[in-house]
């Protein structure tokens, strides 16, 4: 699949779907109606000739059109904000 057939807003939502995002997530992201969003990515589906939107996202990274994350990129880091947690430095006494 030749990269000029797919929109630039195609590919964000797509990148987007690849990132775990709904729909609903993927307009609010893009400031579209998710029923855009929604032919966005039913329309990156059909040009990767994928059958599912899983699939298309395993197209994408099988064409190009995705590239995996650099390590560590988009993962949130999950820490106590409680103090008195791990690292929170307060003795028990």
């Amino acid at each position: 699949m030749s990269r000029a057939l797919i929109t630039e807003h195609e590919l964000a939502a797509l990148r987007l779907l690849a990132q775990g995002r709904t729909q609903v997530e993927t307009a609010q992201t893009l400031r579209i109606r998710p029923e855009t969003a929604g032919r966005l990515l039913n329309r990156a589906r059909i040009l990767l000739r994928a059958r599912t939107l899983p699939h298309t996202v395993a197209r994408g990274y099988e064409t190009g059109l995705l590239s995996p994350p650099t390590h560590g990129a988009g993962r949130e880091e999950h820490q106590s904000s409680e103090p008195g947690g791990p690292g929170g430095g307060q003795a028990v006494g």
